[in-house]
C-alpha cells in the first residue's frame, strides 16, 4: 500500500478556514440571540449567508468567463431554463466544495483504493486541478469504485503555486509508486481542470507516455483562462494559466505536432464557468478526441452524473477495444 498523502497544505488551510467560519457564525449567532433573536432565525440566517457567499463566488467566475466566451455552434446552445439549472448546479458544487470537500480531504479521498474490489484494466490515477486537492474528486472516485473500477488512486497536486512542471514531477513520482505497488506496466490518467494540463505535460516532458495507456482531461485550460489574468503575483503557475501565454502556446505546438501516441480525450463544455475561451479546452483532431457536454459548468464537473457516465463509458469503450 502506498503511503497516504494525508493532509496537503491546501487541505489544512481549508480545514482551518472551515473552523474559523463556523466559529464566526457561532459568535455572531450568540450575539443576536443575546439581543432577543430566536436560535432558529439565527441558524437560518447563517445558512443563508454561507450559501450567499458561495453564490457570489460562482458569479465572480461566471461573469468574466461569459464575457470572454468562445463562439458556440447552434447545436451547443442551451435555453434559459437549462442555463439557470446549470448555475444552480454550479452553486451547489461550490457549497459542497468550499469548505467540505477540500477541508476533509484525507477522510473523503484516501490516496489508496479500498481493498478487495474488482477492477477492469490498468489502475486509475485521479488528478485534481489548481488550488484544489483530491477531496474535490470524491464523487468521481466513489462512482468508479461502484462501477467495476476498484483500483482508483488519487493524488493532490503539490506544490500549489510553484509551476505546472513541479506538479507534473509530483505526478510522475506518484505514478511510479502506483506501478510498483500494483505491478502494472501502465496507468489510466483522469484529470479535472489544470489536472488535465498536468497530465499532458507529464506525458510529453516527464516520461509519462510509456507509462500511461489512456488520458482523459475534463474541463482543462490547455491554453489558459481569462480568470488567471491579473493574478500572476500568486505564483509562477498563474502566469502559465493566463490566456494564450507564451509557455502554453509553446507547449501546445510541441504536444500537438503529431498525434498523441496514446488515446487522449478532452471532455469540455461550451459553457465552462472557469475556463474561457471555452474552446481552448479542445485538442486538435489529429492529436486526440473531444467530447462536448453543453450546459455543464466547471465546478459541477466533479459531481456531475453526466460527466461520470461519460468517464465510465470512455473507460468501458477503451477496454472493449483492447479486448477485441
Amino acid at each position: 500500500m502506498l503511503k497516504e498523502q494525508g493532509f496537503t497544505s491546501h487541505g489544512r488551510g481549508f480545514l482551518k478556514a472551515f473552523f474559523i467560519e463556523f466559529a464566526l457564525y457561532v459568535l455572531i449567532g450568540g450575539a443576536f440571540v443575546a439581543t432577543g433573536s430566536s436560535w432558529l432565525c439565527v441558524v437560518l440566517s447563517c445558512v443563508a449567508i454561507f450559501a450567499l457567499l458561495r453564490l457570489l463566488m460562482v458569479m465572480g467566475n461566471v461573469i468574466p468567463t461569459y464575457k470572454n466566451r468562445s463562439p458556440k455552434r447552434a447545436e451547443h446552445e442551451v435555453g434559459c431554463f437549462s442555463t439557470v439549472a446549470m448555475l444552480l448546479r454550479e452553486w451547489w458544487a461550490a457549497i459542497l466544495t468550499y469548505p467540505f470537500l477540500f477541508a476533509f480531504e484525507p477522510w473523503l479521498v484516501p490516496t489508496n483504493p479500498p481493498a478487495g474490489l474488482t477492477h477492469r484494466g490498468d489502475p486509475i490515477v485521479l488528478v485534481p486541478g489548481f488550488f484544489t486537492n483530491r477531496g474535490y474528486l470524491w464523487a468521481w472516485r466513489r462512482y468508479l469504485l461502484k462501477n467495476g473500477y476498484g483500483k482508483v488512486y488519487a493524488v493532490s497536486p503539490e506544490p500549489i503555486f510553484h509551476s505546472v512542471e513541479k506538479n507534473a514531477e509530483h505526478l510522475a513520482r506518484f505514478v511510479d509508486e502506483v506501478l510498483v505497488e500494483t505491478g502494472s506496466k501502465r496507468v489510466i490518467l483522469l484529470g479535472h481542470s489544470m489536472g488535465g494540463l498536468v497530465i499532458r505535460l507529464y506525458l510529453h516532458r516527464f516520461g509519462g507516455m510509456p507509462k500511461a495507456s489512456l488520458a482523459v482531461a475534463v474541463g482543462s485550460p490547455l491554453v489558459g483562462t481569462v480568470l488567471a489574468e491579473g493574478k500572476e503575483k500568486m505564483g509562477p503557475i498563474i502566469a502559465q494559466l493566463t490566456r494564450s501565454n507564451a509557455w502554453a502556446l509553446d507547449f501546445l505546438r510541441e504536444a500537438e505536432a503529431a498525434p498523441c501516441p496514446i488515446p487522449f480525450i478532452s471532455v469540455w463544455s461550451p459553457h465552462d464557468t472557469i475556463v474561457a475561451p471555452q474552446n481552448t479546452s479542445m485538442v486538435a483532431e489529429h492529436y486526440g478526441r473531444n467530447i462536448t457536454l453543453p450546459g455543464v459548468g466547471h465546478m459541477e464537473m466533479v459531481n456531475s452524473a453526466q460527466v461520470m457516465r461519460v468517464l465510465k463509458q470512455t473507460l468501458d469503450e477503451f477496454h472493449d477495444a483492447k479486448a477485441n
